[in-house]
């Protein structure tokens, strides 16, 4: 469930070059770390664009990402806030087999109505049959 492209690495050419659409991006810090999951809605003017500028304009509101944000990458989807939640939970359910963080890194240091409520990803598990 996560994005499945490169990293980017955030410069004027490669802000400009995103496309003024909907959809969901990722912020990692300069080892790939990933520190944010993000989307970007149909009240933004530029969509993806201005959202993931936003964290690489050097005044970020977020003290992890202003400190720490170093590329990103991006995926256009119109199924933006279902896409993020889902890539949250794999998140989580990835972090909880490894022992980890509930939330990526900038998560908490961010605003209470970024941090959403999440079902929990289970791995399914065999279905027993009946004896008999």
């Amino acid at each position: 469930m996560p994005i499945r492209k490169p990293w980017i690495q955030p410069t004027a050419e490669s802000i400009r070059a995103i496309p003024a659409v909907v959809g969901v991006y990722e912020i990692a810090d300069a080892e790939g770390n990933l520190l944010y999951i993000g989307q970007a809605g149909g009240r933004e003017p530029f969509g993806l664009r201005t959202r993931i500028a936003l964290h690489f304009g050097g005044d970020d509101p977020n003290a992890v990402l202003r400190e720490r944000a170093a590329q990103f990458r991006w995926e256009a989807n119109q199924q933006y806030t279902t896409k993020r939640l889902e890539m949250l939970m794999q998140f989580q359910r990835d972090q909880s087999d490894d022992g980890g963080v509930e939330w990526p890194p900038a998560h908490p240091a961010g605003d209470w109505r970024d941090t959403p409520q999440l079902g929990r990803l289970r791995r399914s598990q065999p279905a027993e049959r009946p004896s008999g």
